[in-house]
């Protein structure tokens, strides 16, 4: 494990280099121009529901959650980048007035095959 010796600020610093790099994924899922902003809520909510629930337990609970958000985080991030070109043109259709291609059912289990095999990786390594 890369991450055995890390400490409570390391786990932070990674987990907020984890959120930046969601954000960023989720705001370029975001069609609108005037919504991108709203990119930054679910990493900034995760992170205040961490600070506020591992206040009152011991301090390797708040390393575990902050572990568990960082696997989670660079996970979701890793798998947007594995299908830009799918989501790129869902986007497309979007801007263009027309409605979004429906996933299918072979679509649906890549994709979360896909995200539990990163998230795996991410979680050996940490």
């Amino acid at each position: 494990m890369l991450t055995s010796h890390f400490s409570r600020t390391e786990w932070w610093i990674a987990a907020i280099a984890a959120g930046f790099a969601l954000a960023v994924a989720i705001q370029s899922l975001v069609p609108a121009k005037k919504d991108k902003w709203k990119a930054v809520l679910p990493p900034v909510g995760a992170a205040v529901f961490i600070a506020l629930s591992t206040r009152t337990s011991p301090n390797d609970g708040e390393n575990t959650a902050l572990m568990l958000f960082t696997a989670m985080a660079l996970g979701l991030a890793i798998t947007r980048v594995v299908f830009a070109g799918f989501i790129r043109r869902q986007l497309e259709l979007v801007r263009s007035g027309q409605s979004m291609e429906k996933l299918t059912g072979r679509q649906t289990t890549v994709f979360f095959l896909t995200f539990a095999a990163v998230v795996a990786v991410i979680v050996a390594t940490l």
